[in-house]
């Protein structure tokens, strides 16, 4: 029972969470600029209310009781003062002096009386107005009034005498600290400042995040968006550098496969058809003689073998890497090896430098080692003496291979890696070199050729780390 309660509590709490993060995001933006703008203004408005906070809770308030205090007995002595004797004289120099000295205008209403109450000021001025009637109340033992609102730059306080109302026009400059509007202003103008110098600066970010965004989608519908121009955070460029590299990546797959699609059709054509007319010169009725047609079915059997080399010519390199993971691999034991294959199967080696210290590298095992078994086949078909190197730089490492075979022009090299170039007249599809480079190429390196020392071909193949 206990079991279930504490199930089905946990249950609806999932749920209740799920129900409020819905609703939570209701009202939240969508996009990911208004979302980083809110998450900055948010906690700057909160500081800044704050801030405020404080100012009219620490600073106004001990300025206004400190100001209120002194017109509050600037008041209540006046009011002494007038009270004590019923001379006019006196009370006239008393009210010319009080207004000279302090700043005071003051009348006397002879047979009047306050008629309402006290009205606040306005909010942004603090709490002066509070402090005033609680100074008043605490100096004076008659009946007085505040208004705020008959003029603008005074305020009004009434007291009730026994003959008439002593009348106070006070500055609101003698209650009210002169910086409160100043302070106010730069709070709110230094936030919104502050703000709008923020927006600026991530519209510019993420334009470039919206940039990538769109060519993204567009290279996703099958449209190419061109080049992407790295520009913003270091974090921007290295997005649009990577996308980039993967456009130029699946630009050159998808033109490969197209190449090797157009070209299946033209290379099998000549095989099938000699096989065709082998198959039309078979005898047609009767028994057929093998010893007869021997000739006829070797070379049928020739063509057969042909198309299998281009078919797996054209597998091997649409599978490419395949599904084949990184692991960490030896590297000197994987030349080594390599090395002792070829070896076996011929190769004439002049030389094979591999030094010890050759740090380990994550690759992919068997793509690697049919590369260099592909570059060291080609070297003994074309050359009889093979060097073998493998140099260590900070960026990775170098396998070298040197033939001194006839080698390939200039003006050439390249084109041994497009599909079906073959670089001479020999016999092939035309795959090796092009598969070769497109694993390189998967691990971040490259293949180049350059003229070997032995007078044939230098192949260079670095892999980084």
């Amino acid at each position: 029972m206990f079991e279930y309660f504490f199930r089905h509590r946990r249950r609806v709490s999932k749920e209740q969470k799920i129900a409020v993060d819905r609703k939570v995001r209701r009202f939240l933006p969508r996009s990911l600029l208004a979302r980083s703008l809110l998450m900055i203004s948010l906690p700057l408005f909160i500081t800044q209310a704050i801030s405020l906070e404080l100012f009219y809770g620490t600073f106004l308030s001990t300025v206004s009781r400190r100001l209120t205090d002194s017109v509050s007995g600037e008041i209540s002595f006046i009011v002494q003062q007038y009270s004590t004797t019923q001379s006019v004289v006196y009370h006239s120099a008393l009210l010319d002096q009080s207004q000279q000295s302090l700043q005071l205008n003051i009348k006397w209403l002879a047979n009047q009386s306050i008629q309402s109450k006290s009205n606040s000021n306005p909010i942004i001025l603090g709490p002066v107005d509070e402090l005033l009637d609680r100074g008043l109340d605490d100096r004076l033992s008659v009946p007085f009034k505040t208004d705020w609102h008959s003029y603008n730059d005074q305020v009004v306080v009434s007291v009730q005498l026994k003959q008439g109302v002593l009348e106070f026009l006070v500055p609101k400059k003698k209650l009210t600290a002169g910086s409160v509007w100043l302070f106010v202003i730069w709070i709110v103008g230094s936030a919104i400042l502050l703000f709008l110098i923020t927006a600026i600066f991530a519209w510019v970010q993420f334009r470039a995040i919206r940039r990538l965004s769109k060519s993204v989608e567009k290279f996703g519908k099958g449209r190419d968006p061109g080049t992407l121009h790295p520009v913003g955070s270091k974090e921007l460029r290295n997005a649009a550098e990577s996308f980039n590299v993967m456009r130029e990546r699946i630009l050159r797959f998808v033109k490969q496969r197209t190449v090797i699609l157009a070209s299946v059709s033209h290379d099998l054509r000549t095989p099938l058809t000699r096989l065709r007319l082998s198959l039309a010169m078979l005898p047609q009725k009767g028994m057929i003689n093998a010893e007869d047609q021997a000739l006829d079915i070797a070379e049928m059997v020739t063509d057969i073998e042909e198309m299998e080399q281009m078919i797996s010519g054209y597998l091997s390199f649409a599978r490419g890497e395949g599904t084949e993971e990184l692991q960490m691999t030896d590297m000197v034991q994987l030349a080594e090896d390599v090395v002792a294959a070829a070896y076996r199967l011929g190769t004439q080696f002049l030389s094979a430098d591999i030094p010890a210290n050759i740090p380990d590298m994550m690759v992919r095992v068997g793509s690697i080692r049919r590369v260099l078994a592909n570059i060291l086949e080609n070297a003994r078909r074309h050359g009889g003496q093979v060097s073998f190197a493998v140099r260590e730089k900070d960026r990775g490492i170098f396998f070298i291979i040197d033939d001194n075979g006839p080698g390939i022009p200039e003006e050439k090299r390249e084109s041994v890696f497009i599909p079906f170039e073959t670089g001479n007249s020999q016999k092939g599809t035309g795959l090796g070199l092009a598969i070769a480079r497109n694993i390189i190429q998967g691990h971040g390196g490259d293949i180049e050729l350059q003229n070997s020392p032995q007078g044939g071909l230098r192949v260079i193949i670095f892999i980084p780390n």
